[in-house]
């Protein structure tokens, strides 16, 4: 990477880790006291307890010590400083809903919140413990044009060009959508729970229907089911960290986290303890496990479970993660893995290709490394396994199960090759952003997290 992070030392993980929680007491309390009296490097914590997300949450807990001398007073202010940015930042999301909702149920949509602001307001029940970054919205597919139609006179734009999103939406199930003002709002609006090219068997029909009727923000929205929040939840760790699944083995699985090549967030894992803490008790595991395996997507749920369990400790029965027991990853994310997760000092013959590969990917930007990755999954997507396409058709027969993945491998290697030249005609009449939009105003900004 061009800007090298500072060090993050076992001491300040374990802060993190510690206060990356909504519950801190006992043992762990008595632990986070016991480490903010040794000498920290204050500005790794900061710095990283922001990049994860986790910063109100370190501000939450930490606030009990601002009386004594063992938290230097400028990592106070910072934390005090992001802790108010996100209170502010989480109520324009707030009242941004608001008249979403308003601009959707006159034109008769049902809105679903996947998460963020119900997590916020359900979950976490405050506005200043959970950074948001935009509005995750799910609607249905048939009622797209009349959503965006809505939305586009109501002042909101696509963040890229219109023509592009429709060229991949064979591939991607996602809008992203912008409002500018004094406070800039992001709008990320789905009508599939996976927004990325993968095969799967998830039946949004019964997704819909076992919705649950909640407040949010003033207004009557629905939100997943217990288990259909659990499993959404687990996907987003998988999607963004994309090894996280050749990783579990790992014997300090903190570090993997943390390491900002694996594009990991903290918060993406707390969300799943919180959720799963605050329905304990009335969370049907058993039928969780069902639906990961008839959904086809028991692997990433297995590996983000795994990873929670590690994290945070048992949140999660051995027997559940025992009965998901996923497929290995595909092969050339086990070599992507190998090559990204080798020691440094490693000088045998055979590292030495993987070094230079490993070299010129950390040199990238992280968005060229992303949208490699988006390759790799578009790969995995056009060469599906043949238990996926039998999964998802409902297959029986080997041999039939072959057919329909050669007509899938043909049809997706077909829309490849056509979108190719649109591609091409995109890259080259793009234009930069207006000054508006890549500037933003003072308090847009202040808001980013």
């Amino acid at each position: 990477m061009n800007n090298r992070l500072p060090e993050l030392g076992p001491d300040e993980r374990r802060l993190i880790l510690n206060c990356a929680r909504l519950k801190l007491d006992g043992p762990l309390l008595d632990q986070t006291e016991e480490i903010l009296r040794r000498p920290l490097a204050w500005n790794a914590v900061l710095l990283y307890s922001e990049l994860h997300s986790v910063a109100p949450l370190l501000h939450h807990h930490l606030k009990r010590f601002y009386d004594s001398d063992v938290i230097p007073t400028e990592a106070r202010r910072t934390l005090l400083k992001i802790a108010h940015r996100v209170s502010y930042q989480n109520r324009q999301f707030s009242k941004a809903f608001q008249d979403l909702h308003q601009v959707f149920a006159e034109v008769g949509l049902p809105v679903l919140v996947l998460k963020g602001l119900s997590l916020v307001e359900l979950v976490y029940k405050g506005l200043g413990l959970r950074t948001l970054i935009d509005l995750n919205l799910l609607i249905p597919r048939e009622q797209l044009a009349t959503a965006t139609n809505a939305l586009v006179r109501t002042g909101y734009t696509f963040s890229t060009g219109y023509a592009a999103q429709r060229l991949s939406r064979w591939l991607s199930s996602e809008l992203h959508l912008v409002k500018l003002g004094d406070f800039k709002v992001q709008l990320l609006l789905q009508w599939n729970l996976i927004n990325r090219p993968r095969v799967h068997a998830i039946s949004l029909r019964r997704f819909w229907d076992d919705a649950t009727p909640a407040r949010i923000s003033e207004r009557d929205a629905l939100i997943p089911s217990p288990v259909d929040l659990v499993l959404y939840l687990c996907l987003q760790p998988d999607k963004h960290g994309y090894l996280n699944s050749c990783a579990v083995h790992l014997d300090d699985p903190a570090a993997f986290v943390f390491a900002e090549w694996t594009d990991n967030r903290l918060i993406r894992f707390t969300d799943i303890h919180e959720v799963i803490r605050h329905y304990h008790g009335v969370l049907p595991w058993e039928v969780l496990v069902e639906r990961a395996k008839a959904g086809g997507i028991e692997e990433s749920i297995c590996a983000s479970l795994h990873w929670v369990t590690r994290i945070f400790g048992p949140s999660v029965e051995p027997s559940i993660l025992q009965a998901l027991r996923p497929p290995k990853p595909r092969r050339l994310r086990w070599w992507l893995y190998g090559v990204l997760a080798q020691d440094d000092t490693d000088r045998t013959a055979g590292m030495a290709v993987k070094a230079v590969i490993r070299a010129w990917w950390l040199r990238k930007s992280k968005g060229l490394q992303l949208r490699l990755v988006r390759l790799l999954d578009l790969f995995e997507f056009v060469f599906p396994r043949l238990d996926e396409i039998a999964l998802r058709h409902r297959l029986h027969s080997r041999k039939v199960a072959s057919i329909y993945r050669a007509l899938h491998i043909t049809q997706s290697l077909l829309l490849c090759a056509l979108s190719v030249p649109f591609w091409t005609y995109h890259l080259l009449i793009r234009r930069r952003p207006s000054p508006a939009l890549r500037q933003g105003t003072s308090l847009q900004r202040a808001s980013r997290s």
